[in-house]
């Protein structure tokens, strides 16, 4: 019996301990379960991270790569404007070496016109005194003006002749005013001195003179003879010219006594300008 009793204790003893090692297990297998739970959870979020991460990781990629894009862009545009600025720059030193030359040459061309202006003004202002001069001097007693540009002191033929149509030489009469012409071509030794004659005479029964061609010819140098032997005027300054009645003037029976500005200094000082 106490044999008996000792076995049915060990059997309930094993069967407990069964008992007890299944509990465990049992437990040990929930708190698995939650654990594997708990695991998938994490692996859950864990994959929602990295698919995050991984759209971030897309994003600043693409972003990196339009930031690489724009900035290759950029070294593009400022590879062209540097080259623009130097082609600027190279294009710029030749305007301004242009411009200087420009400058230089309007410079040059201002000093040359203002010294033919200043000629042309001096030449201006002595036939402006010669002119003043002969009226100031001649009044009523000739005709004085300007005539292509020249001071022109013009006399009847019959002042200076009486006869037109047979006389060629200077009456007494005329030799007042004929000094007083010679005065002022005194006060100006420089300039040349045309005496022009136009003669109308119809006959030559008389003289031994083929036309008015002669007549006026010798008119106009018999003036000039009294000009150079009676008052001084220095003869290689004058020229006489008889235009019959063929002048281009007209065929008034006058003599015009010619004083021709200094053109020649002007003339002068343009040409050497112009070399």
């Amino acid at each position: 019996m106490r044999k008996y009793k000792s076995k049915i204790t060990s059997c309930l003893s094993l069967v407990l301990m069964v008992c007890m090692t299944g509990a465990g297990w049992a437990q040990n297998k929930k708190e698995l379960i939650l654990k594997v739970s708990e695991l998938e959870t994490e692996l859950q979020d864990t994959r929602s991270v990295l698919s995050a991460s991984k759209q971030e990781a897309a994003t600043y990629k693409a972003e990196m790569e339009a930031v690489n894009f724009q900035l290759e862009e950029l070294k593009t545009t400022n590879a062209s404007l540097l080259q623009n600025l130097t082609n600027f720059t190279e294009l710029s030193s030749k305007k301004t070496d242009n411009i200087s030359k420009s400058l230089e040459t309007l410079r040059s061309k201002e000093k040359q016109l203002k010294t033919i202006n200043d000629a042309l003004t001096q030449t201006d202002s002595v036939t402006l005194a010669l002119l003043t001069s002969f009226k100031n001097v001649l009044g009523t007693d000739a005709k004085t003006g300007l005539n292509n540009g020249a001071v022109t002191v013009v006399l009847e033929n019959t002042f200076l002749f009486n006869e037109v149509d047979k006389n060629f030489t200077v009456v007494e009469n005329a030799l007042p005013v004929l000094e007083k012409i010679a005065n002022v071509l005194k006060q100006q030794p420089n300039l040349r001195i045309l005496v022009e004659t136009n003669s109308n005479a119809l006959e030559f029964k008389t003289l031994k003179l083929t036309d008015n061609w002669d007549l006026s010819a010798l008119q106009a140098a018999s003036v000039v003879r009294v000009l150079m032997d009676t008052y001084g005027i220095a003869p290689e300054r004058m020229q006489a010219i008889g235009k019959s009645e063929y002048g281009f003037d007209g065929i008034e029976t006058t003599t015009k006594i010619k004083v021709q500005p200094p053109y020649e200094g002007f003339y002068k000082t343009v040409k050497e300008m112009m070399k």
